[in-house]
């Protein structure tokens, strides 16, 4: 990051090399498109080129904070894309993205909170996915699925408690 604060365009290509292949999966597991993924993944870099400022090291991971802005600009191409009556993603789909990683580490870490994911109740982990693989707020996901907003957010904060401990015993 300091590289890149300096403008040092060889230092957006090492990161593009080290984590394009995680900002392309999170992108696909959301728009279903590899081309919208494609588009993305360019965006996020491009976002992080013109602001390497705004990462602060003292408040997460890099890595943390780069698929959060993929994470929210694949969100908002998708509900552009909707706006503009192109093809939607199905609210049905069930399954948890496959996220890779270079490393070996990471890459067991996913795999373990692939598998959490999987093992959850399918109400808590519907409630997850519609939340962060969709984009939908606690309202939206309590209006499309027909049940109270209480309980809604019981099973996200159960289903995130079970995320968040199996992440932390895999630290």
């Amino acid at each position: 990051m300091f590289r890149l604060r300096q403008r040092d365009a060889s230092a957006i290509g090492e990161l593009y090399d080290l984590y394009g292949s995680r900002v392309y999966s999170l992108a696909v597991a959301i728009l279903g498109n590899g081309m919208a993924a494609q588009e993305v993944v360019q965006d996020t870099f491009i976002r992080i080129w013109q602001n390497p400022h705004l990462y602060q090291p003292m408040e997460g991971k890099f890595v943390s904070w780069l698929l959060t802005i993929a994470r929210r600009l694949a969100i908002d191409h998708l509900r552009h894309e909707q706006r503009r009556g192109g093809a939607s993603a199905s609210l049905d789909d069930d399954r948890f993205p496959d996220i890779h990683d270079t490393r070996q580490d990471e890459q067991a870490r996913w795999r373990d909170l692939q598998h959490v994911m999987d093992e959850l109740p399918a109400e808590q982990r519907e409630v997850i996915l519609l939340a962060y693989y969709r984009g939908l707020s606690q309202s939206e996901i309590a209006l499309s699925l027909g049940i109270p907003l209480g309980t809604v957010k019981t099973r996200m904060r159960l289903g995130m408690a079970k995320l968040r401990s199996a992440y932390l015993q895999n630290e």
